[in-house]
């Protein structure tokens, strides 16, 4: 586990987190929030769950106290007499208070009680088991067992959204926001599936980040399609400073994500590789995790020392660092195949870089009446030369482009302050916008009484 809490020495209370004075309600409102996520920034992972952060932030205002369980996947090794071994070590050394080294919650610097919790899965992927592992090691450090909180929001519908229709007391509200790119390889699995339905029937607000994600449930649970709505993430445009000059010309080409297949990473370097063909004089920085550590240098070796030469490939940074990184760059190229949202994608323009999307899912709706004001989108296709022409067309026109409209628009859509205003009225119940709980916020489902102290 990773730790960058500024607090040490945390007073445990019957809440499942950390309290006592001068705790973390820097918030005008009443009521306590409790986040429930598999993502969520640490040392190891930096731009995990930096939108659940940011959407966090959004509604703190709202609430006195803010916890945020972060259960991380941690694969325990295939032989079943090891994998049995390391789960009762982790319950003898971290598992209640009682254990040698006991889970605490820790005070960030922005004002949250965070507790990470390991969570050992199993290497193969059977989603409904994950989410049974990650229930499993949140039970074990809550004093109570359970989630005391007003306010539960679960992330991901088989990991957080689960945990939190399960752990939740009694009378608390549970929203779930889905966001998973992967959510395909879930629902085609029986057993989460019907984890998933179950989550979704007893959540109290399921929410989609975008519209193509809800349509993608709807494909699976047809008869939840009333219950689903559609609640964007949050993008904190007034933390990310605009570049100072404008674009003028599209030389130092940026992605920004994980290297691998469907990304699309492997296609951009063969679209590089056809630009540099032509003369131009280009180069091409990948930023994020490699699935292959070390293809992305093979293939551009390759593909000849030239294209080599001009790529850099970067590990994945700290969410801090994006900015600075998309200032130093003309041009963020975002080839994916599919995505809920994407956040990289609205993050460019908040800094004042042109960006270049394909038409996945989410850029499309994020996007939309921005086509060559913010950039440009295109077609998903398996034909890096997809790719290389829209650049061509968007180099021709970037003397054309407005991006300080285009993120004057996005701010409207995106910003803290509108998806705060929506998520605390719309999902949260809250009677006004700066907290106490509301009466539409004190609804239960009666299965989920049954089941909470389970």
């Amino acid at each position: 586990m990773t730790d960058d809490a500024d607090s040490r020495t945390p007073v445990r209370t019957a809440a499942g987190g950390a309290g006592g004075a001068g705790g973390a309600g820097k918030g005008t409102g009443g009521g306590r929030l409790a986040v429930v996520t598999p993502w969520y920034p640490s040392l190891n992972r930096p731009f995990a769950g930096s939108f659940v952060r940011t959407m966090t932030a959004a509604v703190a205002d709202r609430f006195a106290r803010i916890e945020v369980l972060h259960a991380e996947d941690w694969r325990r090794p295939a032989d079943a007499v090891a994998a049995r071994r390391i789960e009762q070590a982790f319950h003898r050394l971290a598992g209640p208070a009682t254990a040698r080294v006991p889970i605490e919650p820790r005070l960030t610097p922005d004002g949250v009680w965070l507790t990470r919790v390991p969570a050992p899965i199993a290497p193969k992927r059977r989603y409904a088991d994950w989410g049974l592992v990650h229930e499993r090691a949140l039970r074990a450090v809550l004093p109570t067992g359970r989630i005391e909180a007003d306010v539960v929001h679960g992330h991901v519908g088989t990991y957080g959204g689960w945990c939190a229709v399960r752990l939740a007391r009694p009378g608390a509200r549970v929203v779930v926001t889905e966001h998973a790119a992967f959510l395909d390889r879930v629902l085609t699995q029986d057993a989460a599936l019907a984890m998933y339905d179950e989550v979704i029937e007893r959540a109290d607000a399921f929410l989609c980040v975008s519209d193509a994600l809800r349509e993608q449930i709807i494909g699976y649970l047809p008869h939840h399609a009333d219950r689903l709505k559609v609640l964007p993430n949050v993008i904190d445009f007034s933390g990310r400073a605009l570049r100072p000059e404008p674009v003028t010309e599209l030389r130092r080409l940026l992605y920004i994500g994980a290297l691998n297949e469907r990304k699309g990473t492997a296609k951009l370097i063969r679209a590089f590789a056809e630009l540099l063909a032509e003369g131009r004089d280009l180069t091409l920085t990948l930023v994020g995790p490699e699935e292959e550590p070390g293809a992305a240098a093979v293939l551009a070796a390759a593909l000849g020392p030239q294209v080599a030469e001009r790529l850099r490939v970067l590990p994945p940074v700290d969410p801090d660092q994006v900015p600075a990184l998309l200032h130093a760059h003309d041009l963020l190229i975002h080839p994916s195949r599919w995505e809920t949202f994407g956040m990289t994608v609205i993050e460019a323009v908040a800094a004042g870089t042109p960006v270049l999307a394909t038409r996945c899912g989410g850029p499309e709706e994020t996007l939309a009446g921005l086509e060559g004001v913010a950039g440009a989108l295109i077609d998903v296709s398996d034909d890096p030369g997809v790719i290389a022409e829209g650049y061509r067309a968007l180099a021709a026109q970037v003397g054309t482009l407005d991006l300080d409209r285009a993120r004057a628009e996005l701010d409207s859509r995106y910003g803290p302050a509108a998806v705060g205003a929506r998520l605390a009225a719309e999902a949260y119940g809250l009677e006004d916008a700066r907290g106490g709980i509301g009466a539409t916020a004190s609804g239960i489902h009666p299965q989920r009484a049954e089941v909470a102290g389970a």
